[in-house]
């Protein structure tokens, strides 16, 4: 993962420099790892990746940080995405829900999960912000938190009952995919601009809808 990743960040940057290409750069708030408060792009000590994906995405920040008179970028750190897409995978919390629910299977969630907080990005907020840079040309070599709310796991699951009557919910102790809480602020990306509020029950109700043919 790290030589394949951060391999290709690098040839990404020499790319860009060599051609004055402007970058967006996508990173992700699980640089964050657990955290009792609310975080923000300001405070490094926030800072507590747990996994090599995490990891990776915050050597990548560092790596463009290092080239910041060379190129112009933006970086955003994505929440998790959420929403219906051409190339949606079902690995990611939400649309994983859905995908187990639509085929009858109990959604598995860890148990100290239940009401944990984790950050969200609706997948039509995450071309709004593609859009929104492009258009107003903004690559000032910064760093955004993006997203489009914060929920817990037992709110995403009310939302999915609103639509699934039948929803299995099996309570795990092996930790499934990232359970870390953490609850993220993006009033710097507010501040620039752009307020990204796109309802996630709206991409759940869709990706559900996908699935109506299955019994």
């Amino acid at each position: 993962m790290f030589n394949n990743n951060l391999g290709c960040m690098k040839n990404v940057i020499k790319f860009c420099i060599k051609n004055k290409t402007k970058l967006v750069h996508i990173s992700s708030t699980s640089v964050y790892g657990k955290q009792k408060s609310l975080v923000n792009e300001n405070d490094n000590s926030l800072l507590k990746p747990q996994s090599p994906y995490a990891e990776i995405k915050l050597i990548e920040e560092n790596m463009l940080k290092k080239e910041k008179n060379k190129i112009k970028f933006i970086s955003f750190r994505f929440g998790t995405i959420a929403g219906v897409s051409p190339g949606m995978r079902f690995h990611t919390a939400i649309n994983k829900f859905c995908f187990d629910t639509s085929l009858n299977q109990p959604i598995k969630i860890y148990k100290t999960a239940y009401n944990q907080f984790r950050p969200y990005l609706s997948i039509r907020d995450a071309f709004k912000v593609f859009k929104f840079c492009i258009e107003k040309d903004i690559f000032n070599n910064n760093i955004y938190n993006t997203l489009s709310t914060n929920l817990t796991v037992r709110q995403v699951l009310e939302m999915i009952k609103k639509y699934k009557k039948n929803v299995k919910i099996k309570f795990v102790n092996s930790k499934i995919m990232n359970q870390l809480s953490y609850h993220v602020d993006n009033t710097k990306l507010i501040k620039l601009g752009l307020n990204l509020k796109s309802n996630i029950q709206v991409d759940i109700r869709k990706t559900l809808k996908l699935f109506n043919y299955l019994k």
